[in-house]
């Protein structure tokens, strides 16, 4: 393989990851769909199958952006051909490996270099290498960055060879290698740890995979063998296009590169096109979610679909569904989802599995299934003090805590640090303030007027009934109006924590406070309000 630009046989300057930014990198929640799309489990061990093109390249950076990153492995598989351009890739994939901390593995494979079946022989050593690596470190997980257009040009080799109908579906998703290497016939002996092979990519076209790495400024490899005839795939372009300039005249051959050429340039438009497009976190979530619920489902502004022709997002919505729910949708269905979309139609669609798809005028939410997702926040567990490290994560600190008894309204202390059961934490605290001093407006952290304001604070659900004055409202209204209005789906509007006193909303936990406790001038007494994950408690 030769480099990418810039041609530096080392790595290219890397462009910031917007860790800090708000939401945090979206290669990690990007990760987090393509995992939940496979069907991985946050506490499998993968190993990387590296080779430092385009495809592995990009499958190891969202991989590594995950938070929390999985314990991964890389390997590359040196198959002793193409000298030193080989040597470079493995330096290559090793440098790489150092700059992102995870652990790196060098696997040689000796092989005749006829070309007769060699890519048959290089594929059987390559997986023979991998999965025996994987059963030596006790890893039952190969992630491969085979991507769609893979399985299109595999597509197209078997329609030449007479395959039947069976022959010419996609490749799959994943595959289990209970032999030495995919296809393997069964062997006598022990029974062999079964490995399972996926590919992540699976739902990116090649293009859309470099047009990811060059926005993000990082580099691979590019194998120069790819125009070698010596194997079948060039063989197609190579040989089989002079026969058609024989038969046909040698506007054949032009013509068809000519259309190969438009193939690309249209597949680079496209990319720029639908790239991008990937579920975001949705506004609600922090409100009506414990931490480990928060990134299931999300968010797509729905004009970036609107914008594109059918084909196109009927492509990219096909990606969503499966990098969502991890379950790809029947033709039929996929085909109504876009022209509802596309002919700006509202309402809610179920998909397979209990997942829920909520059109709407500006977005498309995607809810995940009941069962995922905590109903209730259920009692507490006791108001404590923070260690150390949490401290530094709250807005305010805490001082001693006290322990409560549940009930269906949770007492909440001030100060004090409320948790629930599905993780979420509300914390409360009065401190005074100058009169000049600004007023968090945030969803997860805000301030009241605390003068006159009787205790105890209570922590509860959303009940029939409720009313609510949000913030800058001119009155009350009925709390599910508001939440309605708020963006939260009925589905989840009952798990939004309230902070009640006196009979009186003071925060809809999550969303926004109430205007009768406003912050006015010369109130110098406040109460601080905050809602914490706890994941990011255990952050630091």
């Amino acid at each position: 393989m030769a480099p990418s630009s810039p041609p530096d046989p080392g790595l290219p300057a890397r462009r910031p990851a917007p860790a800090d930014r708000p939401g945090g990198d979206p290669w990690a929640r990007r990760w987090a769909q393509l995992a939940r799309g496979a069907n991985l489990r946050p506490d499998e061990r993968p190993i990387v199958a590296l080779s430092g093109g385009a495809d592995s390249v990009l499958l190891l950076q969202f991989a590594a952006a995950a938070r929390p990153r999985p314990d991964l492995l890389a390997a590359h598989v040196h198959h002793g051909l193409r000298g030193p351009a080989a040597d470079a890739d493995a330096r290559f994939c090793a440098s790489l490996c150092t700059s992102l901390g995870i652990p790196f593995v060098e696997l040689h494979a000796e092989l005749d270099p006829q070309p007769t079946g060699l890519e048959e022989r290089a594929r059987d050593a390559r997986y023979t290498l991998l999965v025996d690596l994987a059963r030596r470190t006790g890893r039952n997980l190969i992630l491969t960055g085979h991507h769609a257009d893979d399985g299109l040009e595999t597509l197209l080799m078997r329609w030449l060879r007479g395959s039947h109908l069976g022959g010419l579906a996609p490749g799959r998703a994943e595959l289990w290698v209970h032999g030495a290497y995919p296809g393997a016939p069964p062997q006598a002996g022990p029974t062999l740890a079964p490995v399972r092979v996926v590919r992540p990519l699976r739902t990116l076209r090649r293009e859309e995979v470099r047009r990811l790495l060059e926005d993000r400024g990082l580099a691979w490899r590019e194998d120069r063998s790819n125009e070698d005839p010596a194997f079948a795939r060039n063989r197609m372009r190579h040989g089989v296009l002079p026969v058609l300039d024989e038969a046909l005249g040698p506007g054949a051959r032009e013509g068809l590169l000519g259309f190969a050429e438009a193939i690309e340039r249209l597949e680079a438009g496209l990319a720029s096109a639908t790239a991008h497009i990937a579920w975001r976190p949705a506004a609600h979530a922090a409100a009506t979610r414990g931490p480990l619920a928060q990134d299931l489902g999300g968010v797509v502004p729905r004009d970036e679909l609107l914008g594109l022709p059918e084909p196109l997002a009927r492509r990219a919505l096909w990606r969503l569904l499966v990098e969502g729910t991890g379950r790809a949708p029947q033709r039929q269905a996929l085909d109504l989802l876009t022209r509802d979309i596309l002919s700006a139609r509202t309402g809610r669609r179920s998909l397979p599995g209990g997942w829920l798809l909520v059109l709407r005028g500006a977005e498309i939410l995607l809810l995940p299934p009941s069962d995922a997702l905590h109903h209730r926040a259920g009692p507490l567990a006791a108001v404590r003090l923070p260690r150390p490290s949490d401290q530094l994560l709250l807005p305010f600190a805490l001082p001693a805590a006290s322990e409560v008894a549940a009930s269906s309204d949770l007492t909440l202390a001030v100060p004090g640090l409320l948790r629930l059961e599905d993780g979420r934490r509300i914390a409360a605290e009065w401190r005074r303030g100058g009169h000049q001093e600004p007023v968090p407006r945030g969803p997860l952290h805000v301030e009241l007027n605390g003068e006159g304001l009787s205790e105890p604070l209570l922590v509860r659900f959303p009940r029939p009934g409720d009313r609510f004055h949000p913030l800058g409202a001119p009155g009350s209204r009925p709390l599910g109006r508001f939440l309605a209005s708020a963006g939260v789906p009925r589905e989840e509007r009952a798990q939004v924590p309230l902070v009640v006193s006196g009979g009186r909303i003071l925060w809809v936990v999550g969303v926004r406070p109430s205007e009768e406790r406003r912050v006015l001038p010369g109130a110098g007494l406040r109460l601080c309000l905050s809602l914490v994950a706890e994941n990011a408690l255990r952050a630091g």
